[in-house]
C-alpha cells in the first residue's frame, strides 16, 4: 500500500508543477501583450487580439492609407491649377497691352514706320505668350491637356510659319476616390482656342453592319445603346429564353437566336443580318415571335421585337457608330473612292487617297502622315468626321482632286452648304440693300446683275446666279455655275462666243464680288471659258496666336481696317482668356473644398479607428502592475514547492 501512496504523491507533484508552468506562461503572455500595448499604445496589434474588431480596423486603415494618395493628388492638382491661373493672368496682361497698341495705331497720326515698329512689339508679345503657354509644373505641361509634356517639354511650336498645338483638347484628370476625378491642368483649346472647329461634316455616313460589329458600337433601335439581357423566343407556340447577356457582336445575336430556333424546329426560320438591322424570317406555315422579358429592353434595343408569320419582318435600325476599325467601304454614303481629296495648309497642298478597303484608322494615319498639322476625328455622334487644324496663323482648305470625294465625306470647305457668313474668316458677305451687288459679263455681250440680299449659303448663291443667267441669256446654259472639281472655288463657265470680255465686277459701292472671291476677268475668247473664284471660305484656327499674327501683319502692311479687326479680336481674346481663368479658379476652389472634406473624413475615421484600436493607458499600466504581482506570487509559490525535502515527502 505504501508503494501506491508513493506513486500518487509523485503524480500529484508533477501535476502541480505542470499547472504552475502553464500559469506562469499565461501570465508572461499577458504581461507581453500589456507591455506591447504600452509600447504601441494600441489594444489590438494583430487579428487574434480583437477578432470582432479586425474587419473594421482593416477597412478604416485602408481608407486612411488611400486618402494619403488622394490628398497628394489634390495638392498636386491645386499647385498645377494655381500655376495655370497665374499663367492666364500673365497672358491677359499681355493681351491688354496688345489691344491698347492696336487702338493707338488706328487713330490719326499713325504712320507707316510707327506701325512697323509697333509690329515688332506685337511679335515680342506673341513670343511671350508662347513661352507662357509652354510653362510646366513638375515636368508636366500646364496647358498640354492630357498629352503630358509635349515634344521637348513644349506643346506650342513654330510650324510652317504658324504656331502648332501638340497637346490635347481635353484636360488631364486625377483620381480623388469613389470613381470621381478632378481636373488637374488646362488645355490649349480651352485657354487659347488652339484648334479649328469649322470643318464638321453634316453628312451622315451611316456605316453598315458586319458580323463583327460590336453591340457596344451601335446606338440601338431606341438610341439608348444595347442593354444586355435575355429575350423570349416563341416558335409555333413553343417558348424558350435566349440568353444574350454575354453577346458581344451582332453575329453573336444571330448565332444564339438561330441555335434556339433550331432546337425547337430547324425548318421554322431564322434571324439574319441586313445592312442596318436584323431580319426575322418565318418560313411558310410557321410563326416566330421575339419579345422582351419583364422590364428588360434587350430585344427592343436590338430592334427585333415582333411576330413574323410566314413572312420576313425587318427590325429597327441599329444605327451603327463609326469606329477606327470601320471599313470606309462599309459606309452607306456614295463615296468617290477613285480621286481622293486635296488638303491645303498655308502654302502646302497635299493629296490624300481614300480607298474602300481602308479602315477609318488607315485614313486618319494617312492624313496625319502628311505632316501639315491636320488630323481627322470621328465626331461625337459617331456618324461622321471632323477635320481639325492644329496650326494657328495659317489658312486651311479641303478641296477635290478631280472628283467628289471631299463633298461625299462632307469635308469640302467651300461647298454648296457652306454659309456665306463664314467667308473672310467670319466677316461674311455684306450685300447692299435695294441694289444689285455685282455683274457678270459674257463674251456675247450679255450682262447678268446679281443681288446677293437674303442669300445664306453658297448653294443659294449658285442657284440665284443660274436663275438670273437663264432669265436673260439667249439660251439656258449660256452661263453655268458649278463647284471646282480640283481644289476649291465657285466656277462660272461662259458658253457663249463673241468679242466681249468674260468678267465679274462689283456694282456701285458693293464689294460682294470681292468678298466672294469672284472678281476676275478672263478677257475675250472662245466659248467654254471659265472663271474660278478665290477661296474666301478657308478655315483658320480662331486663337490668340492667330489674332496676334493678324495684328502684326496688318501693322506691317499699314492696313488700318486690318488693325481694327485684329484689335477687336484681341479684345475678345481678353474675355475668352478671362473666362478660361475663371474656369481654372472654379476647379481650384473645388480642390480646396474636396481637401477640406477629406480632412473632415480623415479626422472622423481616425477617431473611429482610435476607439477600436487604441489602448487605455491607465487601464493597461494597472493591469501590467497586477500581472507583475501575479507573476511574482506564482514564482514564490513555485519556489516554496520546489524546496520540499525528502523528509517533507516522507511525512
Amino acid at each position: 500500500m505504501a508503494g501506491v501512496g508513493s506513486i500518487s504523491s509523485r503524480t500529484t507533484s508533477l501535476q502541480i508543477n505542470d499547472s504552475l508552468l502553464r500559469s506562469l506562461q499565461r501570465t508572461q503572455q499577458q504581461l507581453f501583450r500589456a507591455q506591447n500595448e504600452i509600447n504601441t499604445l494600441k489594444s489590438v496589434n494583430k487579428p487574434s487580439e480583437g477578432p470582432d474588431k479586425t474587419s473594421s480596423i482593416l477597412f478604416l486603415e485602408q481608407n486612411i492609407q488611400e486618402r494619403v494618395q488622394i490628398n497628394e493628388n489634390l495638392q498636386f492638382a491645386l499647385s498645377m491649377l494655381n500655376n495655370a491661373d497665374a499663367a492666364l493672368g500673365d497672358v491677359t496682361d499681355v493681351l491688354i497691352e496688345a489691344q491698347s497698341l492696336a487702338s493707338g495705331q488706328v487713330g490719326v497720326g499713325s504712320d507707316d514706320e510707327t506701325r512697323k515698329a509697333t509690329a515688332e512689339v506685337v511679335d515680342a508679345q506673341l513670343t511671350a505668350i508662347i513661352e507662357i503657354a509652354n510653362r510646366q509644373f513638375n515636368d508636366l505641361s500646364i496647358f498640354g491637356g492630357n498629352n503630358g509634356a509635349g515634344r521637348n517639354g513644349e506643346v506650342f511650336v513654330e510650324f510652317l510659319g504658324g504656331i502648332r498645338y501638340l497637346g490635347s483638347d481635353t484636360s488631364l484628370t486625377g483620381d480623388i476616390g469613389d470613381g470621381r476625378t478632378q481636373t488637374i491642368n488646362s488645355n490649349g483649346l480651352a485657354a487659347f482656342g488652339a484648334l479649328s472647329s469649322r470643318v464638321r461634316s453634316q453628312v451622315d455616313l451611316d456605316p453598315t453592319l458586319v458580323p463583327t460589329t460590336k453591340l457596344s458600337d451601335v446606338n440601338g433601335a431606341q438610341q439608348l445603346g444595347v442593354r444586355s439581357g435575355s429575350v423570349q423566343l416563341v416558335v409555333d407556340g413553343a417558348a424558350t429564353v435566349v440568353d444574350l447577356t454575354s453577346a458581344e457582336t451582332v453575329d453573336d445575336v444571330v448565332t444564339r437566336i438561330n441555335a434556339a430556333i433550331n432546337v425547337i424546329d430547324p425548318t421554322a426560320g431564322a434571324v439574319t443580318l441586313n445592312d442596318h438591322h436584323f431580319d426575322l424570317t418565318a418560313n411558310a406555315g410557321h410563326t416566330i415571335t421575339i419579345a422582351d422579358i419583364g422590364e428588360s429592353q434587350t430585344a427592343a434595343d436590338l430592334g427585333i421585337t415582333g411576330t413574323a408569320a410566314s413572312v420576313t419582318l425587318a427590325g429597327g435600325d441599329l444605327n451603327a457608330r463609326i469606329t477606327q476599325q470601320t471599313s470606309l467601304g462599309s459606309l452607306d454614303a456614295m463615296i468617290d473612292f477613285v480621286n481622293g481629296l486635296m488638303i491645303t495648309q498655308g502654302t502646302e497642298t497635299r493629296t490624300v487617297a481614300v480607298n474602300a478597303t481602308d479602315t477609318v484608322q488607315d485614313l486618319q494615319n494617312r492624313i496625319e502622315s502628311l505632316g501639315i498639322g491636320v488630323r481627322l476625328e470621328i465626331n461625337d455622334a459617331g456618324d461622321s468626321f471632323n477635320l481639325i487644324s492644329e496650326v494657328s496663323g495659317l489658312s486651311m482648305s479641303i478641296g477635290e482632286n478631280g472628283g467628289t470625294t471631299a463633298a461625299d465625306l462632307g469635308l469640302l470647305t467651300l461647298g454648296s452648304d457652306t454659309r456665306l457668313d463664314s467667308f473672310r474668316n467670319g466677316l461674311g458677305v455684306e450685300p447692299q440693300e435695294g441694289v444689285d451687288d455685282f455683274r457678270i459679263s459674257l463674251h456675247d455681250g450679255t450682262t447678268i446683275d446679281i443681288d446677293a440680299t437674303g442669300l445664306t449659303t453658297v448653294g443659294d448663291l449658285m442657284a440665284r446666279i443660274q436663275a438670273e443667267a437663264d432669265a436673260v441669256t439667249a439660251m439656258p446654259g449660256d452661263l453655268t455655275v458649278s463647284l471646282a472639281t480640283v481644289g476649291t472655288g465657285i466656277v462660272l463657265t461662259d458658253n457663249t462666243a463673241g468679242g466681249g470680255e468674260f468678267k465679274v465686277e462689283n456694282l456701285g459701292l458693293s464689294l460682294v464680288a470681292d468678298q466672294l472671291g469672284l472678281t476676275a476677268n478672263a478677257g475675250a475668247g472662245a466659248a467654254g471659258a471659265s472663271l474660278t473664284s478665290e477661296d474666301k471660305a478657308q478655315v483658320r484656327v480662331d486663337s490668340v496666336f492667330t489674332h496676334l499674327k493678324d495684328l502684326s501683319e496688318a501693322l506691317r502692311n499699314n492696313d488700318t481696317l486690318g488693325i481694327t479687326l485684329a484689335g477687336e479680336r484681341v479684345e475678345n481674346d481678353v474675355e475668352s482668356v478671362t473666362s478660361a481663368r475663371a474656369t481654372v479658379g472654379i476647379e481650384a476652389a473645388r480642390v480646396v473644398q474636396t481637401q477640406q472634406r477629406m480632412d473632415d473624413i480623415d479626422i472622423m475615421e481616425k477617431s473611429m479607428l482610435s476607439q477600436l484600436q487604441d489602448a487605455d493607458l491607465t487601464e493597461v499600466i494597472t493591469r501590467y502592475a497586477q500581472l507583475q504581482q501575479q507573476l511574482e506570487a506564482s514564482l514564490q509559490s513555485g519556489s516554496l514547492l520546489n524546496q520540499l525535502s525528502l523528509l517533507d515527502f516522507l511525512r
